[in-house]
This record gives C-alpha cells, sequence and structure tokens, in this order.
C-alpha cells in the first residue's frame, strides 16, 4: 500500500490530479493518522489551502475521514485532528479447515471486531460454501454491524487454488473439493470482492502482517495440521508456482526406497508426519521414539526447503504447530548438520490465527480499490465500486 504521487499538468489535467491528490491524502492518513492538516500538508507536499479543500470534501461528502479531537499547540490555535473512519466499511476473513469454518469480522484497518466459527459441513463442497455464505450473513447480524457495508472478503481454502480466478483446484482434506468456483459464488452473492487463497499462504501473510515473521523479505511458513505445506515469501511476495503448486511440501519424498510407494493424496511427508502428530497427541507409549522421528523428518524437510531457497526464516504454525514447540532446537541442530546456512526457525506467534489474520489483510487489501475509487471520485458510493479488481501479486 503506497501514496500514489502527485501528477502536475495543464488545465486537462486537473480533474485528474485532483483525484489523485486526494487518494494520496487518503492514504497518508491511513498510515499517519491521527494527523493535522498542517502536518499532512508537510508530509504530501501539498499547499495548505489545498489539504484544507480536499480534506473538507473527505470528511463532509465522502465521510472517510473524521476529526478526533485536538492535538498539541506550537503557539496559536490547536490543531484538529483527522483519522481514517475505519467503521466507513467492514472486511470478512473465512478459514476453511476440514474441522472447522472460522470467521472475522474486522473493520477496514483491520481491526478485529467480532468472530465466529462453527464445524465444517463435509457432505459436498456445495454444503461447505452454502455453509459459508450463511455464516458470514450471520456474523452480521451476531455483531449488529450492516451488512450494505460489507467492502471486501478474503478466504483461506484448504488446498491449491489459482489466486486470478479464485478457484480452488483440489483441496484433498475435503471430499469433492476439486475445481471449485469459490471466488465467483461468494462475490455473486455480496457483490464485494473475494480474494482467496490457500490457508498456508494466507499463514504466511498474517505471519508477516502482524506475526514472528513481521517485515520478513524471505521467509517460509510451515504448516502442520491434517496436511503439511507451506507458504513461501521470496523478496516480499508470496511465490505460488507455475501452476499454484508451489509450498506442496507435503509430497517431499525423504527416503529414496519409497520413492515408487502410493502415499495417495497426501504424499510421503504429509502421511508420515500426520501419523507422528497423531500419536504425539494421545500421548503415545513410545513418545521418546516419536519425537525423535518426527525430529529427523521436520529436520529433514527444512534443510531441503533451505538448500533451494536460503530464507531467512522458517515459521512452524498450523493446527499442530505448538506440537513442534518442544522439538525446535533438535530441528535446528538437524537442519546444521546438512546446510551450512541455517535460517532462523521460530514457532509462529499468532497460533491459528494466522490464516485468519492472512484473510483480514487479503480483503483489506482488495478494499484498497474501492476507497481509491470513492476518494478519488466525488460522488462514487461503496456500491458503485464494488467489483474493483485487487492486487493479487503480494
Amino acid at each position: 500500500m503506497s501514496i500514489p504521487s502527485t501528477v502536475v499538468g495543464s488545465d486537462t489535467t486537473s480533474l485528474n490530479t485532483r483525484r489523485l491528490n486526494r487518494q494520496r491524502l487518503l492514504e497518508a492518513i491511513r498510515r499517519l493518522g491521527p494527523i493535522s492538516r498542517a502536518d499532512l500538508a508537510k508530509r504530501t507536499h501539498l499547499s495548505p489551502p489545498t489539504v484544507s479543500a480536499l480534506i473538507e470534501e473527505l470528511v463532509g461528502e465522502a465521510g472517510l475521514l473524521r476529526e478526533v479531537g485536538v492535538g498539541t499547540s506550537s503557539g496559536g490555535r490547536p490543531p484538529i485532528l483527522l483519522e481514517f473512519n475505519a467503521n466507513y466499511g467492514y472486511l470478512v476473513a473465512v478459514d476453511i479447515g476440514s474441522r472447522n469454518v472460522r470467521y472475522v469480522l474486522a473493520d477496514l484497518q483491520g481491526r478485529v471486531l467480532a468472530r465466529d466459527h462453527a464445524p465444517t459441513c463435509t457432505e459436498s463442497s456445495d454444503a461447505t460454501i452454502d455453509q459459508i455464505l450463511w455464516g458470514i450473513e450471520h456474523l452480521f447480524r451476531k455483531s449488529g454491524r450492516e451488512m450494505g457495508k460489507l467492502f471486501a472478503i478474503g478466504i483461506s481454502a484448504p488446498g491449491m487454488t489459482d489466486v486470478t480466478t479464485g478457484r480452488v483446484i483440489r483441496a484433498t482434506n475435503l471430499p469433492g473439493w476439486a475445481e471449485v468456483p469459490l471466488r465467483d459464488v461468494v462475490q455473486a452473492r455480496f457483490k464485494a470482492p473475494v480474494q482467496v487463497d490457500n490457508n498456508a499462504n494466507m499463514a504466511a501473510l498474517g505471519e508477516r502482517w502482524q506475526g514472528v515473521a513481521r517485515g520478513a523479505n524471505d521467509f517460509v511458513f510451515v504448516a502442520l495440521g491434517v496436511g503439511v505445506g507451506a507458504g513461501i515469501v521470496i523478496g516480499g511476495r508470496l511465490h505460488r508456482g507455475y501452476r499454484w503448486y508451489a509450498g506442496e511440501i507435503g509430497r517431499m519424498t525423504l527416503d529414496y526406497r519409497e520413492w515408487q510407494a502410493d502415499f495417495g493424496d497426501n504424499g510421503y511427508l504429509e502421511r508420515r508426519v500426520g501419523d507422528l502428530l497423531d500419536a504425539v497427541q494421545v500421548a503415545d507409549a513410545d513418545a521418546a521414539g516419536v519425537a525423535d522421528e518426527l525430529t529427523m523428518l521436520l529436520g529433514n524437510a527444512v534443510a531441503n526447503i533451505v538448500a533451494v531457497l536460503d530464507p531467512a526464516l522458517v515459521v512452524f504454525g498450523g493446527e499442530f504447530g505448538q506440537s513442534a514447540a518442544q522439538l525446535l532446537g533438535h530441528v535446528r541442530r538437524i537442519v546444521s548438520k546438512v546446510v551450512p546456512n541455517v535460517p532462523a526457525i521460530e514457532l509462529s506467534s499468532l497460533g491459528d490465527d494466522a490464516p485468519l489474520l492472512g484473510a483480514v489483510y487479503s480483503a483489506m487489501e482488495a478494499a484498497e480499490a474501492r476507497l481509491f475509487a470513492i476518494a478519488g471520485s466525488p460522488g462514487v458510493s461503496a456500491a458503485s465500486a464494488s467489483l474493483a479488481p485487487s492486487a493479487i501479486a503480494r
């Protein structure tokens, strides 16, 4: 999210300049507020009269900004402070798991306002989608918020996803989930932009936004749950691969003798790690042996990832991510035996919330185009800007 630059030109470009300046002021206040008009003029290099005129439009006509008290005076009348009206609209995030569907309602700054959850309906993909549609509506009713102010939706899906079309290609842990047009169905119901990505990628987004990977440009999020996957961030952007298959580390084979074995839709690593995590959860009698084998698998998997990608950080998370907490020291030791370039290896600071917060961030990005359309064009309503495209190359 960046502040658009000001365009200077002849009279024929004055309307465009005004539009860009309104957008520039809105984004500056979103990042810096509460802030005074005088400080805005300094930060944006716009003249004080221009700032004052455009701010009046954004406060009064558009309702995107609000006055929130006074600042400290440096001599003379104390300045009136402005902030972005984050309740101008709302965001919804959905995390679809094999066991539960979780929902979050947030304001336009990504602050969580309400939550809900329910066991996942696994009869069919259509049944799950119907559950999601009902769940979003129920979230608004339960929270007492106005459904008409829904700005954007982010959905964390449990499988490979084509983010350009919002289509879930395959979710092996949910029956019937193949070539599911999730974005189109949800977008048609709510008339708001919808961003869909797989849960490991969403978790990586969430961790980079608010978690232990905050600000990291090269890291890998390893999700340990019913499935095993990874969200890969390279150069500050998610790497999804040519066929959206990047991060499907569950298919990684760590024993060459089993290269011909049929592990079904799970893959070698996912099957082996899944069995071991189940044993850990039920306090298996051979707990030490289970922990040693799990450590060996995770350590070698991370070493292979590091050998190919050389990330600065590897984050363990997911439904069973906490189970790896006591193993991290041993995992680091194994990685150091295999590769010289050992990254930081940490536990997620967001826990189960990582994919949900990633979906909030994704929705916030999808809402940005609508906000800019409203800020840039007097008279443009939220409804008329409802399906503006969103950036996906995060």
